[in-house]
């Protein structure tokens, strides 16, 4: 191991990207880069056009994106996990989901043993052996606050210094009562009013703002007024008029909040109701305190002033790690200020159609560009032209600059040739392929992109090779990791290709035994997409743009499965999400396995994604490719299926299961028993037999498995027992 410690410390210095601690390189020590970690909620990689050149996508205006590729590297083959959870937990760990058990995106009935365990070696406590101060903003969801022991403070436990943001997967629902104002019953019956959380377009009218006292009081900005989206932006609730419009006067404003008290109605607006990516609760974590707010700034232009404040904040200390946790593009989608977008007037007409959630998926995208610009100029990283454009020169910095997707597009906005149906959520090509860029000092011929196979877990690996850190000698050896070297890439621009495999996977998480989750399903452009293990709430389903079939769903209600919503023949299509599933794939080939619902098709799947110049561009894994169906496989065919099949089941298999082992230590002893007294009668990941409860049912799980050493062999482990 030394040698190999020897030889990334080489590679470190040789790049200039970071100092080693091998005594036989300490007279070279240079100051440790620091990493700046941009993450890009749900966009994959047929977003950018520096990635999908396709003539067909009209693809987001992203300068600041395309400034950063094109003073470093982008890797066109990166592969994520299908959903958020999962990626985000397989970059921070180097583990594959089978093995952290997160393999969904965490919602708020998944058990500690669906979240990443306060037991994992994540990058910021491996990097703090080398003197790094760590920092999250933005969204986490990688464990809690529901149903785990470290509530809100969990960012703090798994090693960040600092977290302010988003905890949750996403932002709030939309508003669509603009404050409590407006009831569709009462005025007009129009549900879709405001199904923006804000009225549209550009009529100026009055503005609800709290004083320093709270109180709310009503402004006309001198007779200027504001749009809605200005008001919103400002932390002010849009006036409604007596019919339930947006009031243009200050007299409208006052006859509509008289005749809602006349109706029973509060005649004031409710500052207390979250509004997507306007209104949302702010979490903030610093040496284990806790602070909560709700904020009224718009979400991603938080995020950005955070993260700089933050960077500032370090001048003269350590080296840093951020990690700029956007939380754009996630629904809800919700149109962004309009001093972030380059398209002036261009306005989605409502929230809800396809047409217009295409166009709010640039605009969220655009907006977020903008902010990456600022965050670079604020961090002094880049500074901005005379025409506005972002001069940024890596060479003369000591910041690496890593901006990844987590995992593939959601299905309304996913652009062609990509398979929307076939995208976030599902282990297809199109759920699980984003966007990788890495820029820094010493990085090789940059501009150039690298299509060879990156996995999302081999972020650690990169993260560990910056700092100069070995992470597989950082990492406890009973803990496997997944990770595979990054930096030859950026060292090297003729680097013949690491890896010969990538592996995915998804599953349902783990919720309480006896829990059903309503079937939903999602429809676009013709396509039906039924699912009944992502959403847990028929109002769930619903806030993402679904039809819930639950006890209280779209008629037939009470349907109990995808399967049963299939019997229904309420759809002429319907596509049926997997329970689980996982896949593997080399430079060529994709199998997939998948765990089915009874009423649906074959369990494997297997696809060449070679790429053709018209029907498959893309070299995706669309139906009518599928070849077990097309008859006998050819010999080289076969060849690769056998190959990935033996390789990804020997992956599984690496993995052996340890009842009894709380803290991943492969043993099952007294700090397991102590773990299930600690946390007796709450949800811990000492809930072996996943109830809800850590209580004697979990404690009599340690004592029949005690002493049991599952590092060892089953037969030989077999024999000790």
């Amino acid at each position: 191991m030394k040698t190999y410690l020897r030889t990334a410390c080489l590679l470190v210095l040789l790049m200039g990207l970071g100092a080693c601690s091998d005594s036989s390189t300490q007279h070279q020590r240079q100051p440790p880069p620091n990493i700046l970690f941009i993450v890009l909620d749900d966009v994959g990689i047929d977003q950018l056009n520096g990635f999908n050149s396709s003539p067909l996508a009209v693809t987001p205006q992203t300068p600041s994106i395309d400034t950063i590729a094109g003073n470093g590297v982008s890797f066109a083959s990166f592969y994520t996990m299908p959903e958020c959870s999962p990626s985000r937990v397989s970059f921070f760990t180097g583990r594959y989901p089978f093995r952290t058990g997160v393999n969904a995106a965490i919602l708020p009935d998944d058990l500690p043993s669906a979240q990443i365990s306060p037991f994992e070696e994540t990058i910021p406590k491996v990097l703090a052996t080398r003197g790094y101060t760590s920092a999250m903003i933005g969204k986490y969801h990688l464990g809690g606050p529901e149903l785990n022991p470290d509530g809100y403070l969990a960012p703090s436990v798994m090693g960040w210094d600092y977290y302010a943001g988003n905890i949750y997967g996403g932002p709030p629902p939309l508003d669509t009562t603009i404050g409590g104002q407006y009831d569709a019953d009462t005025f007009g019956g129009d549900p879709e009013r405001f199904s923006c959380g804000v009225p549209l377009g550009p009529t100026r009218g009055v503005c609800w703002r709290e004083d320093p006292g709270q109180t709310p009081q009503m402004d006309y900005q001198h007779g200027a007024g504001y749009t809605g989206k200005e008001c919103l932006a400002l932390g002010g609730i849009p006036a409604l008029d007596a019919d339930g419009q947006f009031a243009t006067t200050l007299e409208g404003a006052a006859a509509g909040s008289a005749a809602r008290e006349l109706l029973g109605m509060d005649p004031y607006p409710d500052f207390s109701i979250m509004n997507g990516f306007y209104v949302w609760l702010r979490t903030q974590v610093a040496q284990g305190v806790l602070q909560q707010s709700l904020s009224r700034e718009y979400m991603t232009v938080a995020e950005t002033d955070a993260s700089i404040d933050w960077i500032r904040a370090q001048t003269g200390q350590g080296p840093w790690m951020l990690t700029v946790s956007y939380s754009a593009t996630h629904v809800p989608f919700q149109p962004p200020p309009d001093n972030l977008l380059p398209h002036a007037g261009i306005e989605a007409p409502n929230c809800t159609g396809g047409l217009a959630q295409r166009l709010l998926g640039n605009q969220m995208i655009e907006a977020m560009d903008k902010e990456i610009g600022r965050l670079l100029v604020g961090a002094g990283l880049a500074v901005q032209a005379d025409d506005g454009s972002l001069e940024y020169t890596p060479e003369g910095s000591n910041t690496v600059v890593i901006l990844i997707g987590d995992n593939g597009t959601f299905i309304p906005i996913v652009k062609p040739p990509y398979n929307p149906t076939r995208s976030k959520g599902t282990i297809y090509e199109t759920g699980v392929r984003a966007p990788m860029i890495v820029a820094g000092p010493g990085v090789a011929e940059p501009g150039r992109t690298v299509d060879d196979l990156v996995s999302v877990v081999d972020l650690f690996q990169l993260f560990g090779e910056i700092a100069g850190i070995d992470v597989h000698d950082a990492v406890p050896s009973r803990r496997t990791l997944d990770s595979q070297p990054v930096l030859p890439y950026l060292r090297n621009a003729d680097q013949d290709p690491i890896r010969s495999t990538v592996f995915m996977e998804i599953g349902g998480g783990q919720k309480p035994s006896g829990m059903t989750i309503p079937p939903c399903v999602l429809s676009f452009s013709g396509a039906n997409i039924c699912t009944d293990i992502l959403f847990v709430s028929e109002q769930m389903c619903r806030d993402t743009g679904g039809t819930p079939f639950g006890p209280e769903g779209a008629p037939p209600a009470g349907l109990d499965g995808c399967c049963a919503v299939r019997d229904a023949a309420l759809y002429d299509d319907l596509t049926i999400v997997p329970l689980s599933a996982w896949a593997i794939r080399n430079a060529r080939y994709k199998l997939i396995s998948n765990e089915r619902a009874p009423c649906d098709g074959p369990p494997l799947e297997f696809y060449d994604l070679q790429a053709t110049s018209l029907t498959n561009p893309a070299g995706l894994d669309n139906p009518e490719d599928e070849l077990l169906q097309q008859g006998p496989l050819n010999a080289d065919a076969q060849e690769n299926y056998t190959q990935l099949y033996d390789t990804a089941r020997a992956l599984l298999a690496s993995e052996v299961d340890c009842p009894g082992d709380g803290n991943l230590d492969k043993r099952v002893d007294q700090r397991d028993l102590d773990g299930v007294e600690a946390n007796f009668g709450g949800p811990s990941v000492f809930d072996f037999n996943n109830d809800g409860v850590t209580d004697e049912l979990d404690r009599s799980i340690v004592e029949h498995h005690f002493l049991r050493d599952c590092s060892v062999p089953g037969p030989l482990q077999a024999a000790r027992e």
